[in-house]
């Protein structure tokens, strides 16, 4: 088995400076492209799209780094629930977006990034306080929690604003063709 190289808590905190200011400059061009009036398709492009992400993205997970972290600190058959997992956090998506459409309904891109961010912290919480993950987990052992926490956040708004961004292109589109303007040209 290969030396496992673990991230130190000065890593993890760099991770989150890099992660943040992605977040803000993808939220910038999100906020700016993704505003009333919304594709009609908006919010079914964003359930696919959070499906297939983040079901891709813990079955990845899950397989890739099973032997080096997640295996120690979870049951054998969580193994293969992963990709069911990110189907449920993909779903969570829809209402999201519903809860940031109420919070400020014709700019809604930040209030659902922020509720994406913290989508982040149950799972996390309970992976550091339940299942001793940065005890277990030789990639991330002995890192501090609170940098942990906190690069979740910025981690889950990164994703979040990633399937937005998709979500958006390919509802655009489909809202173009509906009105009969057929795809945007260039």
């Amino acid at each position: 088995m290969p030396e496992v190289v673990a991230v130190t808590t000065e890593q993890m905190w760099t991770a989150t400076l890099i992660a943040g200011t992605l977040v803000l400059a993808l939220g910038f061009l999100a906020a700016v492209r993704v505003r009333a009036p919304f594709p009609a398709r908006l919010p079914t492009a964003l359930l696919l799209v959070g499906i297939v992400w983040f079901t891709s993205l813990y079955g990845w997970a899950a397989w890739t780094f099973w032997d080096t972290c997640y295996g120690a600190v979870l049951p054998p058959w969580a193994r293969i629930a992963a990709p069911f997992v990110g189907t449920v956090d993909g779903l969570l998506g829809w209402g999201l977006w519903w809860m940031a459409r109420r919070l400020l309904p014709h700019r809604p891109v930040v209030p659902f990034l922020v509720l994406g961010g913290l989508l982040s912290l149950p799972g996390h919480l309970s992976g550091i306080y339940g299942r001793g993950l940065l005890e277990g987990c030789a990639v991330v052992r002995g890192i501090t929690p609170a940098s942990a926490l906190v690069f979740g956040v910025f981690e889950f708004a990164f994703y979040w604003v990633v399937v937005l961004l998709v979500a958006h292109a390919i509802a655009s589109p489909w809202a173009a063709a509906r009105k009969g303007e057929g795809p945007p040209s260039r």
